[in-house]
């Protein structure tokens, strides 16, 4: 029993591995959640161009789309955007070169380029859908993004010091879990991984979760069963299956299987894209799902 309880990779090799895994999960996280914008280059006449369109703003400030320098000359491009779930009529800006204010994250940089500035929206959860429009003269006007909108989703301010809290705390949940779901690939890990990785995450996902979100739209909880945010549900499916391998592993119980599947629960999730089906306010009725507008 005791070479069984020993055998496998030592703990260091295992915290290693459980942090490169959850390293991982904040960049993709990061990457495909909203507040990172649609970053990429696409090729014109006279060469590549470089642009960020941004998928998430602060109510009171105005969206920013830009080109990047240098951008060829001749370069003609203008934003095509209406309110989301409305009924409004296509409106249009040209892009014009100038300097640029770009924020992302609560993080302000300067861009010079080619730019323009759609006014911001009021209602928490409100978005734009928008496409940017180029002509180079090789060709009729084109979207950078073809036939698919960029939609990009208004929020109210959130403290600084709740949002990180959110962020430590939650992946710190998961770093638990990941080190608990490997150890229990070798041998029977010890128990009070489980009640940590529990903790953590309703530390993380139901208190500082809700708080953050309470800031941004309004409204605490806009999963099952008043909506269908997957953050919300995914986190919720994660705290399901963890109490399901703490009772599987109550008093002298001993289940790897429990802990085995909470954990690939786990990892599943947080491969998820950030914010799908998240708070959206609609035009058309003057409601929100997951706002108080």
């Amino acid at each position: 029993m005791e070479a069984s309880r020993r055998s496998g990779p030592g703990a260091w090799v295992l915290w290693f591995g459980a942090l490169a895994v959850t390293l991982a999960a904040v960049v993709f996280q990061e990457r495909t959640g909203p507040t990172y914008p649609l970053e990429g280059t696409f090729s014109a006449a006279g060469g590549s161009v470089h642009f960020l369109f941004p998928r998430s703003e602060t109510i009171g400030r105005d969206l920013v789309i830009v080109f990047r320098n240098p951008v060829p000359a001749g370069l003609r491009a203008q934003v095509r955007y209406r309110r989301y779930r409305s009924r409004d009529p296509w409106s249009i800006v040209r892009m014009e070169a100038g300097t640029f204010q770009f924020s992302r994250r609560g993080r302000t940089q300067t861009i010079d380029g080619l730019g323009a500035r759609l006014p911001s929206l009021r209602e928490r959860a409100g978005k734009y859908e928008y496409f940017v429009e180029v002509a180079d003269g090789l060709g009729p006007v084109r979207s950078v993004t073809r036939d698919k909108p960029v939609y990009a989703r208004y929020k109210a301010p959130v403290p600084g010091w709740a949002l990180a809290l959110h962020i430590i705390v939650i992946f710190l949940s998961m770093l638990f879990a990941v080190r608990l779901t490997l150890e229990s690939i070798f041998r029977h890990p010890a128990r009070g991984f489980l009640w940590t990785t529990v903790l953590t995450l309703v530390l993380g996902g139901f208190v500082l979760g809700p708080l953050v979100q309470w800031y941004a739209f309004g409204v605490a909880w806009s999963g099952f069963p008043f909506g269908y945010d997957w953050t919300d549900n995914k986190v919720l499916i994660g705290l399901l299956f963890w109490c399901w391998a703490i009772w599987s592993n109550r008093g002298s119980r001993r289940s790897r299987r429990a802990i085995l599947l909470a954990g690939i629960v786990t990892l599943a999730i947080y491969f998820v894209p950030h914010s799908l089906f998240g708070s959206e306010y609609n035009y058309i009725e003057g409601t929100g799902t997951g706002t108080a507008g």
